[in-house]
């Protein structure tokens, strides 16, 4: 009798989105291409925000990344109505789509001087 055992890895959302880097760098590991020979049925599970529709959505540490702004900032851009946002509890996400139309909507083709 054979005993199948299911063994999983799973790529957290990484700073910036690099899953693609991280799953590299996960395959070229030494220690896990021999996990891969113990354990054929291996798998790395990238799908925790992809599949159930979260991807649409990011934290006040994305934004600030992403946008190069303070937490001060946001939270100027949320108390003017600049940049809507959710809460559950104390944690606050935005729309992707929503940070995407503020650049646009902000957006100069004027040339300045340097």
């Amino acid at each position: 009798m054979s005993s199948s055992k299911f063994v999983g890895i799973g790529i957290a959302n990484t700073a910036n989105g690099h899953k693609d880097l991280f799953r590299q760098a996960l395959e070229q590991c030494p220690c896990l291409k021999a996990l891969r020979e113990a354990y054929p049925d291996l798998v790395i599970d990238d799908s925790d925000s992809e599949e159930n529709g979260l991807k649409d959505w990011v934290d006040n540490q994305d934004v600030m990344l992403a946008l190069h702004v303070s937490l001060r900032t946001l939270q100027t851009l949320r108390s003017n109505g600049t940049l809507p946002y959710t809460r559950i509890n104390n944690k606050i996400y935005y729309r992707r789509r929503d940070i995407e139309q503020l650049l646009n909507d902000n957006y100069s083709k004027k040339g300045g001087k340097a």
